[in-house]
């Protein structure tokens, strides 16, 4: 199938900065599309696109409404990946899905051609990749970007985080890089 299609998707993500949902989205299209295909093509489901971003579809159940909001949420996701792709010329749309027929996207990876686009030009100028107002880029591995004025926010500040974890420590004798006793309570002083 693709595997020299990935391998160019790999190297196109080393020199167009790609959020992580737009790279997962263009390795797995080129991992399904055939490498011999001039241009390359993919041509598969809204749903298998999700899944390569991680998300199971459910079934359409119009009654199901936690099953409506997770379908929603797959396709939204699916729909920015797909629209950044685009804009910056890693694909471009063959033909457009609806009413039972699949969309059909060519794989271009032209990393050169993509440099050119305003897409990527306002990647570079914000130093880190574009998204819809209001939506941040996030993967299971956590934030891809830092959060608004660059901080992380946790439920516990900083100071405060750090003073518990320290209390934690002297109580579980853990901070010492000498030997001890498994057995011997590591608060009583010997």
């Amino acid at each position: 199938m693709g595997a020299g299609l990935v391998g160019r998707a790999i190297a196109y993500g080393a020199d167009i900065q790609l959020n992580p949902n737009e790279f997962r989205l263009l390795v797995g299209m080129c991992l399904t599309a055939l490498d011999a295909d001039k241009p390359p093509r993919y041509f598969d489901s809204r749903e298998a696109l999700a899944l390569i971003l991680g998300r199971r579809v459910p079934d359409y159940a119009p009654e199901d409404e936690d099953g409506e909001r997770e379908r929603d949420a797959a396709f939204k996701a699916v729909k920015v990946a797909l629209n950044g792709l685009v804009k910056l010329g890693a694909i471009k749309r063959y033909r457009v899905g609806g009413n039972g027929r699949r969309a059909v996207y060519d794989l271009v990876l032209d990393a050169t051609a993509s440099q050119r686009t305003a897409e990527h030009r306002a990647r570079k100028v914000g130093g880190r990749s574009a998204s819809p107002a209001g939506v941040r880029s996030t993967s299971q591995l956590g934030d891809a970007q830092p959060p608004v004025g660059g901080r992380s926010q946790s439920p516990l500040g900083g100071k405060e985080k750090q003073e518990r974890q320290e209390e934690s420590d002297r109580l579980n004798g853990t901070t010492s890089l000498e030997p001890m006793d498994n057995f011997a309570d590591p608060r009583r002083a010997a």
